[in-house]
């Protein structure tokens, strides 16, 4: 029997298994899939560009966990730079463009006393037709940063979301934040912690005396205590039993709300968008972000590292809707890529190297992407801080309560979080 078991491999289980270990545990990690990472993908194969992100790829502002980690791996990051184009109605501008009425709705956020939907606050206070269109842009900015449901967003976390990102700075990991995983695993390794992949947990079973973990491949694992960091949306859908049944963190685990997220990686031969001569469509020199009304509304570069991928981003309500496939995202990705450019299909094909959809919703190991404030959800989180029985403990970006939720720096915090509080405990 092992001191504790850590179902997931992603950044908050790494985090907690190199703590824990370090401090003398014994640790065994179990991993559904057959790599590290989980909601973090960076590819290695069938791209050209020194790094394609399948998921996590930014560092949302100044981090101090995620910043400590990458100097001491010695893997640099840079900060995104370049312009932001807009196409709107078939039109092309340069530049942010706020909402008319944006100022007049933050001062009215300000004097709120009491938190609702973001939803609810937009039907309350600009419910009329003279801000029709701010309505419209809000709840475009909310499904498609946050990705979020309008109705269920926390006005009071957007509040101070969009206040603190005045004076937010982007940045990424030069390498992606697949080394960065790596380097986790490495430490890990070297402290004696033990992985197995390929090793799904399907139920869990406490007793004051130890925790069993069966996996839907038959095999069975026994600790002291158990560290879930299986994404939220995924013990919402009934993927993991317990017995007994942890019936009031269970009920706060329903009051966690997930978005999700389609996200395409296209490579192209060249920076077509920059061409200085073009032969078709629109030009922006540049580019960073593209924000559209199209089906697949956001995209951006790797500028100003020399890239020629673009990612596109899909969020929201409408993607937990979505019986299309890959192929059939794939030529949605296409479309809404000729609108913005104003190019034809058949020119953009022309200039594709490598194309890749991934559907965080679709994925049985993650049903979504990230979590997000919704009303309410403060006590759910206060209920999920604290471990059942002291034998089940919870971590990931979904759990921290802060402005870094759903974000690797949450995951990190909430990691490291559990770990030290596991080995405070006098009884282990």
């Amino acid at each position: 029997m092992v001191d504790i078991l850590i179902v997931g491999a992603g950044a908050a289980g790494l985090t907690a298994a190199r703590t824990l270990s370090g401090a003398g545990r014994s640790v065994t990690v179990l991993e559904a899939r057959e790599r590290i990472g989980g909601r973090i993908h960076t590819l290695r194969t069938n791209f050209t560009v020194p790094v394609a992100e399948g998921g996590a790829e930014f560092m949302h502002g100044n981090l101090p966990l995620t910043t400590a980690l990458m100097q001491e791996a010695n893997m640099p990051f840079y900060e995104g730079d370049g312009a932001t184009w807009n196409v709107q109605h078939h039109r092309l501008q340069k530049g942010d463009i706020m909402p008319e009425g944006w100022d007049e709705l933050n001062n009215k956020l300000r004097s709120l006393k009491e938190d609702m939907s973001i939803g609810a606050f937009l039907r309350q206070y600009f419910g009329d037709d003279a801000h029709r269109a701010l309505r419209e842009n809000i709840t475009r900015l909310v499904e498609g940063y946050d990705a979020a449901d309008v109705d269920k967003a926390s006005a009071f976390a957007l509040r101070e979301e969009w206040a603190a990102e005045e004076n937010l700075t982007g940045y990424r990991p030069k390498q992606g934040y697949g080394p960065l995983m790596e380097f986790l695993q490495h430490k890990c390794t070297a402290q004696g912690v033990v992985f197995h992949f390929k090793n799904n947990v399907t139920h869990i079973r406490y007793t004051q005396d130890y925790v069993e973990v069966t996996t839907a491949e038959g095999e069975r694992y026994i600790g002291r205590k158990l560290v879930i960091t299986v994404p939220v949306a995924v013990l919402n859908a009934g993927a993991v039993a317990f017995s007994p049944e942890p019936v009031q963190h269970l009920q706060a685990l329903r009051r966690i709300e997930t978005g999700g997220v389609i996200k395409f990686l296209i490579e192209f031969t060249g920076k077509f968008w920059e061409r200085s001569q073009p032969d078709e469509g629109y030009v922006m020199p540049d580019l960073h972000f593209l924000f559209s009304d199209a089906y697949v509304p956001t995209w951006w570069t790797q500028n100003p590292a020399q890239s020629t991928l673009l990612s596109g981003w899909l969020s929201g309500p409408v993607t937990k809707h979505l019986r299309k496939g890959d192929h059939e995202l794939l030529q949605e990705a296409f479309h809404s890529l000729a609108y913005i450019f104003n190019c034809t299909e058949v020119y953009l094909r022309q200039h594709i190297r490598n194309a890749k959809v991934f559907n965080w919703v679709t994925d049985p190991f993650a049903r979504g992407a990230y979590a997000y404030k919704s009303v309410g959800n403060d006590e759910a989180l206060k209920i999920l801080a604290v471990p059942v029985d002291d034998k089940l403990y919870f971590a990931g970006e979904a759990y921290y309560n802060g402005p870094e939720m759903g974000t690797v720096e949450a995951a990190l915090a909430s990691g490291t979080t559990i770990a030290e509080k596991i080995l405070k405990e006098k009884h282990l």
